[in-house]
């Protein structure tokens, strides 16, 4: 890869760095509090280890889903 690529590629980087931080600290923090509500809470339709394999691996989704549908609602 020559020089003037990389440091285009690096350029572009810094570019959206402001963008791509708040959207990691909002990951991270999604992922931590499904993690905690996972160990804290009953689940519905699957094992815990299922639940937290889908939390980790499907990075936004996987904790939206899981707090939404996952968690046993007490009424």
């Amino acid at each position: 890869m020559p020089l003037a690529e990389l440091e285009f590629i690096m350029q572009e980087i810094i570019r959206l760095l402001p963008y791509l931080i708040p959207l990691l600290i909002i990951e991270y923090g999604l992922l931590i509090f499904a993690l905690v509500q996972l160990v804290k809470s009953e689940v519905n339709y699957m094992p815990k280890w299922a639940w937290a394999l889908i939390i980790i691996f499907i990075n936004i989704i996987g904790p939206a889903v899981f707090l939404i549908a996952g968690r046993k609602k007490y009424s």
